[in-house]
């Protein structure tokens, strides 16, 4: 079974994160700075949908699973982890205002996930929060 969670951190968090590649250092990190502890967003098992339907999209939209900073794949097939800093959060967020919702719910059908829309209004809201606070994301997702 698979998950996907969005957490909100800090944007100075950067730091436990850069120069760190493998996906047992980030998950280090992520236990240094109790990642548990941090707000968040369930996203289930919707990413990879996600991951497809934007992917061809212009940046920003198309590195908001890709992150400014990531851990590197590995054989084991661990889970994913991104981090994306208060500067792109709220670009991406700028660009998806820009564009009206039925254009998601589109992108997401033209790529067989439709059922994953559900997670737009709250990935949205929580990206726009965490843009007006001036905070970054970690994204986590795998299984």
């Amino acid at each position: 079974m698979s998950f996907g969670k969005f957490y909100i951190i800090d944007d100075e968090v950067r730091s436990f994160f850069e120069g760190r590649t493998t996906k047992s250092d980030w998950y280090d990190a992520l236990g240094e700075i109790e990642i548990q502890n941090s707000e968040s967003c369930d996203a289930e098992e919707s990413i990879p949908a996600w991951i497809l339907a934007l992917k061809n999209e212009e940046q920003p939209l198309n590195l908001l699973f890709q992150g400014e900073l990531r851990a590197e794949p590995n054989e084991y097939d661990d889970p994913d982890v991104v981090f994306i800093g208060k500067d792109m959060i709220f670009s991406i967020v700028k660009e998806l205002e820009k564009k009206p919702k039925p254009y998601f719910q589109k992108l997401l059908d033209n790529v067989n996930c439709s059922a994953d829309f559900w997670l737009f209004d709250s990935m949205f809201q929580f990206l726009k929060s965490a843009g007006a606070n001036k905070k970054a994301i970690v994204i986590i997702w795998g299984g």
